[in-house]
């Protein structure tokens, strides 16, 4: 693979994986701010199962999809397509 087309797929693989690690740091800030758990290592277990789900997750869509699909799908839904002003 060239170098610049592993750097995008290595950036879209980090995009997919980031964001239930993202999900799962503001669960565990929070966790750890209101007090659910009893210290901040159980709040750093909710980020490493984050990361892991995250890690899972992209590797799953790398080998079924795509990444480069996936994220086409994504970009090219209905809703994402800005709309004229004469529609």
């Amino acid at each position: 693979m060239k170098p610049i087309a592993f750097f995008v797929q290595a950036l879209l693989w980090m995009s997919v994986a980031c964001s239930p690690i993202l999900v799962s740091f503001v669960i565990a800030v929070w966790a750890v701010y209101v007090g659910l758990v009893s210290s901040p290592m159980s709040g750093l277990g909710i980020l490493l199962f984050g990361a892991l789900v995250g890690v899972v997750w992209a590797e799953r869509i790398r080998k079924t999809i795509g990444l480069s699909q996936f994220w086409g799908r994504l970009l090219g839904h209905p809703e994402f397509i800005r709309r004229s002003r004469s529609e």
